[in-house]
């Protein structure tokens, strides 16, 4: 009788442990899974944030120049005076036009995001920018690329042999800086000054110059650096613009806007047409559109 009683109570316990483990296993593949869609929900908002907004930007690279060209005609007799002095500065970018295509290279892209801040991506910033970019470039009537469409990842050095094999006009790449002293700030153009064969220098202070006037950010150094595969590797002309500091939260708030966005844009757009419309060797510019009265 005994016997039978302890069999049973050690049976129970038995049953209880195994019910325990249970519990504690369904439990614990619960968690899992909750903490798992948290990061894939954080991961997917992250890069959402900015995709309507860039698939929009592109969409707006592929409006016909001649219903661009006539709008603008039509605006153009309503503008004040300050308006129409902008409308001469595209008339100078205009009478440069060239039928060499112009790279406009968006830093990092698919599983390589860059630096993050705050669920902010440089990829998506880098790919924002670079859409505006090579929007208005086209509006002004330049030939221009993006080095990589969407969110696809390409090697760097695939994109800069991509851009040699199209006997490309200008490379610019565009990326976003960290510190790990948060109180860094400032715009920064980096080149190959050890190539004595392209004025990328002149390129790269064009686009630094124009961009820092266009945002009122920092101006910070002219970085002559020959091992950076984009800016050295590359047959054309070419630079690579750090736009910001994702680090510094001030900064990275700006950057976060379209409205700053739109302004880097317009600066580094400015900096390429002074490059092409100078002379650097002569020290006389041919036309100097960034001229404002």
């Amino acid at each position: 009788m005994y016997r039978r009683r302890h069999r049973r109570r050690t049976w129970r316990r038995r049953e209880q442990r195994a019910s325990l483990q249970r519990i504690i296993v369904g439990v614990s593949v619960i968690c899992i899974l909750i903490v798992c869609a948290a990061v894939a929900l954080k991961t997917k908002k992250a890069t959402q944030r900015v995709e309507a907004q860039s698939v929009l930007m592109q969409a707006s690279a592929v409006t016909k120049k001649e219903e661009m060209v006539q709008g603008q005609q039509k605006e153009t007799e309503e503008k004040p005076e300050e308006e129409q002095q902008e409308d001469s500065w595209e008339q100078v970018a205009a009478e440069y036009q060239t039928e060499e295509v112009i790279i406009i290279d968006p830093g990092h892209g698919g599983m390589d995001g860059g630096c993050v801040f705050d669920d902010i991506l440089e990829k998506d910033i880098n790919r924002m920018i670079a859409a505006q970019v090579v929007v208005r470039l086209r509006k002004y009537g330049y030939q221009a690329e993006l080095a990589r469409e969407g969110d696809a990842f390409i090697d760097k050095m695939e994109r800069v042999e991509n851009a040699n094999a199209a006997n490309a006009l200008l490379y610019v790449s565009i990326h976003q800086n960290s510190c790990e002293d948060d109180s860094v700030e400032g715009i920064e153009t980096w080149y190959d000054g050890s190539d004595q064969t392209r004025d990328s220098g002149w390129l790269a202070q064009c686009i630094q110059q124009e961009t820092v006037q266009a945002t009122g950010a920092k101006g910070r150094e002219l970085v002559s650096h020959e091992d950076l595969c984009v800016i050295s590797k590359s047959t054309m002309p070419s630079c690579l613009i750090e736009t910001g500091f994702l680090s510094n939260q001030k900064e990275r708030d700006k950057l976060a806007t379209k409205e700053y966005r739109d302004q880097i844009a317009d600066g580094i757009v400015r900096g390429i047409v002074r490059y092409l419309t100078s002379d650097e060797d002569s020290g006389d510019e041919k036309a100097d559109p960034m001229e404002r009265s």
